[in-house]
């Protein structure tokens, strides 16, 4: 069976003055052996796959604008690879529509909103800490993070986890039960209903968002 492309829209506002829109691609997980692919990999394959052509405006709403490219950004994406962090620099795209003009950032789910870190990076940081092998001091120089990181990352964890599962399952699921769930085949659907339902993105710290989903 061929694999649902998912494609989720949000206004994030920052301030009174500034909207930035982007647009979470969720699609990724579902066809690719990501366990051999770097971050950036992941990402520049989740963009050649990406087409907006489909996809409704989420700030003037209209149904089917002609898309452009209007420019692009760069920035950095961390991950874990071959027993060491690395950081990549990566190339964002901003896509504007011929109906209202505001230009819209292309965000595969391999990138945490107003992060460096790459998702992947996280959830390997957070199962290392929950499988307590390491003092925090030892994990902390590994991933080359310092330990507020580390216990601001486990906090939003622990909430984001009983919103992901509910609060039943969430009693019955451990940490490491749940983080070593993902990712998988069925990651990506996963994290677009996670984005759904509560208009900001897994892991990401910035919760101030409106959404539209356009999957």
């Amino acid at each position: 069976m061929a694999a649902k492309h998912s494609f989720s829209l949000r206004m994030c506002t920052k301030d009174a003055s500034h909207h930035k829109i982007m647009i979470r691609v969720f699609s990724v997980f579902c066809k690719l052996n990501f366990e051999k692919l770097s971050a950036k990999d992941l990402f520049l394959a989740a963009m050649l796959d990406f087409s907006p052509m489909k996809m409704p405006c989420p700030f003037c709403g209209a149904k089917h604008p002609i898309w452009s490219y209007h420019d692009s950004y760069q920035r950095y994406l961390t991950s874990f690879e071959g027993g060491t962090p690395v950081t990549h620099e990566i190339v964002i795209s901003r896509m504007a529509c011929s109906s209202c003009e505001h230009p819209h950032a292309i965000l595969p789910e391999i990138i945490i909103p107003y992060s460096s870190y790459s998702l992947l990076f996280v959830l390997r940081v957070l199962r290392d800490y929950n499988l307590s092998q390491l003092t925090v001091h030892a994990l902390c120089d590994k991933y080359h993070i310092s330990p507020s990181t580390l216990y601001a990352w486990k906090r939003l964890f622990l909430i984001h986890k009983t919103l992901w599962l509910g609060i039943l399952q969430n009693i019955y699921q451990n940490a490491i039960s749940f983080l070593s769930s993902m990712p998988s085949i069925n990651t990506s659907a996963d994290l677009s209903s996670f984005f759904e339902r509560h208009g900001h993105s897994f892991l990401q710290g910035v919760s101030k968002t409106a959404y539209f989903n356009s999957a």
